[in-house]
């Protein structure tokens, strides 16, 4: 029978075993997760920081079941490995076997416990301290390594380092003179998800085989649409503007999400940013109806308290079109329901708006082309080998058939419509091997207020210049042509990424400013 005094020890080594296996486990899932995260997404850190620590609500359930599934068996592999041996080495058979041997070796001589150990108990003990020093070892080491293969020093680096980016160059609105067209003409906003240029052709400007969006490049040539070559082109994305929220956030504040990650949690309060002046400000001070439609849950990121806090948007997204009868109340496909909905909501909704007879704005954001890879809808075919390319050859199939209904409604000559992707892919699908700052968002004009002032080719731009720009197209008078950190594009004045170049703006926005947290958080 086992005495208290030999149980306690082994209690105690079981205690041992169990943390360095919890240990390694958690090791194990950071390095295999860093790991997957950097073979398949192309996003900075301070996206990364953002992402994780919002509120999870409103989640698609991909974004968080694939990266489960990816890892999962690789984790368990890697665990298995691990724990086997570790197991083995502390097993009742093993301890039994070294006993034996031992008491073999003493036959005849003696009490056995005065006998050194077998080797094949140094062998296990030996094993044991090997493997529960990598198990505890690893616990502190993935950090690190992760921490360094996320580029970590250079994010402190940047955001420990002071910008005066906002003191030189910010523009607020009520700084300058601003005139609103008598006529005040509607304006439809595209915000397409993950549209970028790269989707296209070579001979047309991406770095494609054939070109995935032959009717949006179409409809670029068509109307005004400004580019960084003399070919399809568009806005780069900096850092800090570079997934969904701060996209929508830059391309109508004209500043970049460069909330302090402590303090990014607006959405917990009852305003947001509220000492900016917004275009959705603007807009409802000329008596613009606004609404932002959506094919998830609009407060996912706090792009609902945004909108209702910066020009009273009236949010539909996935819990108003099950109120309204739009889906099934328990419908939930991808983030929420797919574009194909969309677009039919869009059309209903642009109608009563209309029918209103107020001026309005309609801001929609796509959902189909997310990350990773996209959702296949039931009208997306098999045209392409390649997932993602069928998922926005469907995107720009379904924009094109929107315009083409908008064209036909009483209200289009009274409407200006934007189409403008809202940052480049967070994954590699598509783009794997082009540098971030050579990828730029889509975007186009039609039906604009003014004719540009200059050349539309070789514009260096951001989405910051959005949010002037799309005032100007809708036939504002911009004093200056400059409003937050953007510039007008229909003007021709220089933008600060044309004056600065994109590198070293892209440097300073991800730098901290005193002046942004003073002026611009809560």
């Amino acid at each position: 029978m086992e005495t208290q005094t030999t149980a306690q020890p082994r209690r105690r080594g079981r205690g041992i075993r169990i943390a360095a296996a919890v240990c390694f486990l958690i090791a194990a899932i950071l390095l295999v997760l860093v790991t997957w995260y950097m073979e398949r997404y192309d996003t900075s850190l301070a996206g990364l920081l953002f992402t994780v620590t919002i509120p999870q609500k409103g989640t698609g359930t991909s974004a968080i079941l694939d990266p489960i599934r990816e890892i999962a068996p690789t984790v368990a592999a890697v665990f298995a490995a691990y724990l086997i041996p570790l197991l083995l080495t502390g097993s009742g058979c093993w301890r039994a076997l070294a006993r034996r041997l031992r008491a073999l070796r003493g036959k005849g001589r003696g009490d056995d416990r005065t006998l050194p150990p077998h080797p094949a108990e140094r062998l296990r003990r030996g094993a044991e301290r090997v493997l529960l020093t990598v198990g505890f070892a690893a616990v502190i080491a993935a950090p690190v390594y992760c921490f360094l293969r996320l580029d970590g020093p250079e994010f402190i680096r940047r955001t420990s380092s002071q910008t005066h980016l906002y003191e030189e160059h910010y523009v607020a609105p009520e700084s300058v003179e601003l005139r609103a067209p008598a006529d005040r003409p509607n304006l439809i906003h595209l915000y397409l998800e993950s549209m970028e240029n790269t989707y296209a052709s070579t001979e047309d400007g991406g770095i494609q085989p054939v070109n995935y969006m032959p009717e949006l490049t179409r409809l670029a040539r068509e109307n005004v649409s400004f580019s960084n070559t003399d070919r399809l082109g568009g806005y780069h994305s900096t850092e800090n503007t570079n997934w969904t929220m701060a996209a929508l956030f830059a391309g109508t504040s004209g500043l970049p999400f460069a909330f302090p990650v402590g303090q990014n949690d607006m959405w917990k309060y009852g305003t947001f940013a509220p000492n900016l002046t917004t275009l959705g400000d603007l807009l409802a001070r000329e008596g613009y109806a606004q609404e932002f439609l959506c094919g998830s849950d609009g407060e996912y990121g706090g792009r609902a308290l945004y909108f209702r806090t910066h020009g009273n948007y009236a949010i539909y997204d996935l819990w108003k079109a099950r109120a309204e009868g739009d889906i099934p109340e328990d419908y939930y496909v991808w983030w929420g329901f797919e574009d194909l909905k969309l677009f039919e909501i869009a059309k209903k909704e642009a109608t009563r708006l209309w029918e209103a007879g107020e001026p309005f704005n309609l801001t929609i954001l796509t959902v189909d082309a997310h990350h990773l890879g996209g959702y296949v809808c039931e009208a997306c075919g098999e045209d392409y080998e390649d997932r993602t390319a069928n998922v926005i050859a469907c995107t720009d199939r379904q924009v094109a058939a929107f315009v083409a209904w908008c064209r036909e409604q009483p209200f289009w000559e009274q409407t200006v419509m934007i189409i403008n992707g809202d940052h480049p892919r967070m994954d590699t699908c598509l783009t794997e091997g082009v540098s971030f700052l050579d990828r730029t968002i889509y975007n186009c004009f039609l039906n604009a207020r003014k004719e540009p002032a200059g050349e539309t080719a070789f514009r260096e731009a951001t989405i910051m210049d959005l949010f002037p720009t799309t005032l100007s197209a809708l036939g504002w008078e911009i004093e200056g042509d400059r409003l937050g950190l953007g510039t007008d594009l229909f003007s021709g004045t220089d933008t600060l990424t044309e004056r600065m170049g994109i590198e070293a703006l892209n440097d300073e926005v991800m730098r901290y400013s005193q002046y942004f947290v003073d002026h611009f958080a809560r």
